[in-house]
């Protein structure tokens, strides 16, 4: 398998279409950038991709590989065995991604769980500011790598606005019930309501804004790492 031969073919594949390689980017989804890198025989496409291409070009894959022309058309078994790998190796890694979030959602909901149950019986917050700066930390480098690979929406729901809502306001009522029992201890009961209210709406609308940053910041990341795949 020779990538130069492949990248002429595929050039000549699309000289006969009579389309640019930015009108051929279009029709895949990628950049002219990496169609160019395809006839230049610098990359290959991905499986995905190369089926794609064998359909849009009504060729065989094998001839693509070949960098020659052959009688037939596609080969339909060959074709649904690339779909199937492909397919494969995205559900493989979204199980990976899935698992990781389980893994990090138990343990982080369990270390809150402590922090609140600390605050509960002590009433006193800075009782538990090392635990809370830890749980911080380990809240944020996790959203961080989430965002660096792109797996925040692979999660074990997946992001969207209502569902980001709902979270912010179940987090934000779990946390202002010891804040409102804390805050009655040392002010008058309405008055700490009145507070946790305020608190609570602050909180909620910070914590939304954040998510929906995030599932966008993340998004945004997942959309370059395939770009650079297909490349």
């Amino acid at each position: 398998m020779n990538p130069k031969e492949i990248g002429a073919f595929l050039k000549e594949l699309r000289n006969e279409k009579g389309i640019t390689q930015e009108q051929l980017a279009e029709i895949l989804g990628v950049s002219g950038r990496t169609v160019s890198r395809w006839e230049t025989g610098n990359n290959l496409p991905d499986l995905s991709i190369l089926v794609q291409i064998a359909e849009y070009y009504q060729v065989e894959i094998k001839e693509i590989l070949n960098g020659e022309r052959m009688s037939g058309n596609m080969n339909n078994e060959l074709k649904e065995t690339l779909l199937k790998v492909a397919d494969y190796n995205q559900l493989e890694k979204e199980r990976a991604a899935k698992a990781g979030n389980i893994a990090f959602n138990i343990m982080f909901l369990a270390c809150a769980i402590a922090i609140i149950a600390q605050m509960l019986m002590n009433g006193s917050l800075s009782l538990v500011m090392g635990e809370t700066a830890i749980f911080i930390t380990g809240g944020i480098a996790y959203i961080f790598t989430a965002i660096k690979n792109g797996s925040w929406n692979g999660g074990i729901v997946k992001s969207t606005p209502e569902k980001d809502f709902a979270v912010s306001i179940a987090c934000t009522a779990i946390c202002s019930i010891p804040f409102c029992l804390i805050l009655a201890k040392r002010i008058a009961l309405p008055q700490a309501a009145a507070i946790t209210v305020g608190f609570f709406l602050s909180l909620s609308a910070l914590s939304y804004a954040i998510l929906r940053g995030i599932s966008r910041l993340s998004k945004k990341k997942a959309d370059q790492l395939n770009s650079k795949t297909s490349e």
